[in-house]
């Protein structure tokens, strides 16, 4: 018994298509991750200082993270500067 499998490719305008939407579905997921992550970074805002160095930000961090455009992740950018300040405190130890 042999079994024949077949491969269609999207071509054309069918494909241009398609990929036009997988991209557009792309940006939306990504901004309402940004949206829901901004959200979250605002709230770290309510904390004191004390809380906000356990975890290892400043204040100036989250205000640094909000002030990304809207279409950034403003907690790749909250995690750079922790990862910064946290790398700066193990050399000076």
């Amino acid at each position: 018994m042999t079994t024949t499998t077949r491969m269609t490719e999207v071509t054309g305008f069918t494909g241009t298509i398609a990929s036009f939407a997988s991209l557009a579905v792309s940006f939306v997921n990504r901004m309402i991750v940004a949206r829901r992550n901004r959200k979250t970074i605002l709230t770290l805002g309510e904390w004191n200082d004390e809380m906000l160095h356990d975890i290892g930000v400043t204040r100036a961090d989250l205000h640094s993270a909000i002030g990304t455009s809207l279409l950034d992740d403003p907690s790749e950018r909250l995690g750079a500067l922790a990862d910064v300040r946290s790398r700066v405190r193990a050399a000076t130890r």
